[in-house]
């Protein structure tokens, strides 16, 4: 459920941008304390560009003199415009929108590209493919969502071509001790909960402990969707040069099993709904299926992840620091479905029984995947600061390697479909058993990276910079496959090594001190597409390639109540597998995306304020042929919208009364459904209302609407499941009680 909601009155603190705290100066943080007690108007703005974001490499550079798209959705916007999941914040920047299924779940569009093609972190750590591993975070126990747009293979060793997004956890703090919670009930019986607080311990030792619950019905009744996230930080600063930071987060979920409505032949079914969608094949969605749940009562998705982190740094002088950060995850995750409905039309088709199903019921499949995930890591980097000719210079050199081993057990029925449901009243039955789901086909994949690495920032003159970056990395992957007798299948195992090697480069200039334009060039290679845990023997041979150049301006105005920023893309990808079912790739050959982006914030006086955003995209394949029956060369990219928009506005302590009010707007654009186009999913516009009571100091309570209207919408259309689409959540009220000391 997406909430788009406005922030209210904010301290100070909140606003600056997140650092870890080890980075963090004995300054920066007696500024903070200082600043916590201070109110202004926040307006839902990314951050001020004056300050830093750690998604934009290691050199430290401010967002204004970085070449580069960044947002970064701080905590407290998070908490006041209600986004219960780090997706929701993503929601917020320009041109992206998030989705997926239970199958591939919180999944992100950006820049025309989705799925593993935008990189999820946490902590700026890498896990595995985005489809994979990827979970619904919740966000009380971020700090920020910070969001890159474009290649990040330099920084990250991974070619995500639309972009990256990096789920940052809380720090402790050093003056004094500090508390927060959260409760929170709405529609559908969702509830939010969460409590948390950071001690010092000593002078030179804190810690910081969260615990956050999310549980829900579900806007489909029956998907049930919960999480139970646990991260806890000790941070030991024995000295101005040496820090220690140990985190260790325990996340367990359930996933919405909501994994679609079907689409039925209007022709048959004469009760459609209209301003859903439109397709060429005559199909739409019944009104008798809406808010419909047609998955098995004891449907599973869920999770257990456990990942522990050390980070170290030591600044032995001014000009040098070293840091090294270590990692280990281990995770289980399950999904047990019926997740495909298909519309029966006609007579002939039979069940895994044998037994006919009688046209207008919907034919369900069966799939399961067990899968266990190790993964050990290790990044060394140094930064350098010297003179070159007179100039100043800022080097950052470094190698990474990581190991992964995933084993991934599946299987599913040998019939196209297991059972059957009506349409209006789809029955409860349960998952159950069928011929050729077991034993299951067993795939360890294991997949082992080293890298190095370095970025340079030289400062030619005062108003002009010149970014680069370069890696090179040596990555191996074994991929197995076994039948179902156990027997080992050579003819889609392989072994593979891949030496990719990538760049970017781009100057900065000063136009004035808060005014900058930017170009950059940069380059990416990466496992082809899809899965790099799902692809075969014989469908790639060669990495992807891609190429971005981007151009951009920077500034803020008015004595800085008005930030904006501007930037303008074109980016080519090649080599492109993409998924076309859940266990199935075909070759897409090009995949072009070009577009632009804009973001504003203006303060008008102490009590109002406007931010928004609208993103351009273009997104179209090249040579693509995902059957042998369907030509998609040249057709537009599923689930990317032509434009997006956002926009907020608050009206802060009204009459000087203790009293919030927000309004927003959310704008998405029509999209194709499918890869050859024949489904259109149509635009929508969605409005949300909020108030806020400063009750007593320190503790606000929230009420929210949102979708006002009632907007009947499609979010997603997942190609791994044509026959179906899923529908985005309706009206929904909430109230919450946020707390912090």
């Amino acid at each position: 459920m997406r909430k788009i909601s406005f922030v209210g009155v904010l301290p100070v603190a909140a606003l600056t941008v997140f650092q870890p705290a080890f980075a963090q100066t004995e300054d920066v943080r007696k500024a903070a304390a200082k600043a916590k007690e201070e109110h202004i108007t926040a307006h839902g703005r990314a951050q001020p560009l004056k300050d830093s974001a750690v998604i934009g490499g290691r050199l430290g550079l401010t967002v204004q003199h970085n070449p580069a798209t960044i947002n970064v959705i701080q905590r407290s916007v998070m908490e006041q415009r209600g986004y219960a999941h780090a997706e929701d914040a993503a929601d917020s920047a320009p041109g992206v929108s998030s989705g997926g299924s239970p199958g591939s779940p919180a999944q992100m569009m950006m820049r025309g590209f989705s799925g593993n093609q935008v990189l999820i972190l946490r902590d700026g750590i890498y896990y595995g493919p985005t489809t994979m591993v990827n979970r619904p975070l919740n966000s009380f126990n971020l700090e920020s969502v910070q969001v890159l747009k474009g290649p990040s293979s330099v920084l990250y060793g991974q070619g995500a071509v639309g972009g990256t997004v990096d789920m940052r956890t809380r720090d402790p703090a050093f003056d004094g001790p500090h508390a927060n919670a959260l409760v929170s009930y709405g529609s559908f019986n969702t509830w939010n909960a969460g409590v948390g607080s950071s001690v010092p311990i000593t002078d030179t030792l804190a810690i910081r402990s969260d615990f956050s619950r999310t549980s829900s019905d579900g806007y489909v009744a029956g998907a049930d969707p919960h999480s139970n996230d646990f991260t806890t930080t000790l941070l030991w600063h024995p000295s101005k040069k040496f820090t220690a930071r140990f985190g260790v987060d325990y996340l367990t979920d359930r996933l919405s099993t909501y994994y679609g409505t079907p689409l039925v032949p209007l022709a048959q079914v004469h009760d459609g709904v209209g301003g859903l969608l439109s397709s060429s094949k005559g199909l739409g969605v019944s009104r008798s299926s809406l808010w419909r749940y047609y998955n098995a009562k004891d449907a599973k998705a869920g999770s257990v992840n456990v990942t522990p982190t050390l980070h170290l740094t030591w600044q032995p002088t001014e000009n040098m620091t070293f840091h090294n950060k270590t990692y280990v995850l281990y995770a289980k995750r399950n999904w047990n479905n019926a997740e495909s409905y298909s519309y029966i039309g006609s007579a002939g088709q039979t069940d895994a029984a044998g037994n006919a199903i009688a046209p207008g019921r919907v034919g369900r499949d069966r799939f399961y995947v067990y899968m266990n995930q190790h993964q050990v890591g290790d990044t060394l980097d140094g930064q350098f600061d010297f003179h070159v000719f007179g100039m100043k210079n800022r080097l950052v050199v470094g190698g990474d390697a990581y190991y992964v081993r995933l084993i991934r057990n599946r299987g599913f029925p040998d019939a196209t479909y297991a059972d059957s449901v009506s349409l209006s009243s789809p029955e409860s039955t349960a998952v159950g058993s069928f011929a050729g789901e077991y034993p299951y086909t067993k795939s360890p994949t294991t997949m082992v990276d080293a890298g190095i690495f370095m970025e340079d920032v030289l400062t030619v003159r005062d108003d002009l910079r010149v970014v680069g970056g370069f890696r090179y990395d040596w990555l191996k992957l074994d991929r197995q496959n076994y039948s179902q007798t156990g027997a080992f299948n050579p003819a889609t195992s392989f072994k593979g090594n891949y030496n990719p090697a990538n760049f970017r480069i781009g100057p900065v200039y000063d136009l004035t001190d808060n005014i900058s334009l930017y170009g950059v060039y940069t380059t990416a290679e990466d496992p082809p597409g899809s899965n790099i845990f799902l692809v075969n023997k014989g469908q790639f041979s060669r990495l992807s390639q891609s190429r971005q150049g981007e151009i951009g301006a920077k500034g803020s105005f008015w004595k800085g109540r008005l930030s904006s920023t501007l930037s303008l893309y074109d980016i080519r990808r090649t080599r492109v597998l993409v998924a076309t079912g859940v266990d199935s790739v075909a070759t897409a050959g090009v995949q072009k995306s070009r577009g632009l982006e804009w973001q504003g914030d203006l303060t008008l006086g102490k009590h109002w304020s406007l931010s928004g955003n609208v993103a351009y995209t273009w997104s179209r394949y090249g040579s693509f042929h995902p059957s042998a029956s369907v030509n998609a060369s040249g057709n537009e990219v599923p689930n990317v919208p032509a434009v997006t928009a956002n926009l907020w506005g608050v009206w802060s302590r009204v009459a000087d009364l203790p009293v919030d009010l927000g309004a927003g707007m959310r704008y998405v654009s029509a999209r194709k459904g499918d890869y050859a186009n024949t489904l259109s999913l149509k635009d929508y516009a969605l409005v949300n209302l909020f108030a806020a009571w400063h009750a007593y100091r320190g503790v606000t309570v929230y009420g929210r609407v949102d979708n006002v209207g009632n907007k009947h919408f499609i979010q997603w259309a997942d190609t791994s499941y044509p026959s179906e689409v899923m529908l985005g959540a309706p009206r929904s009220f909430s109230i919450s009680v946020q707390a912090g000391f």
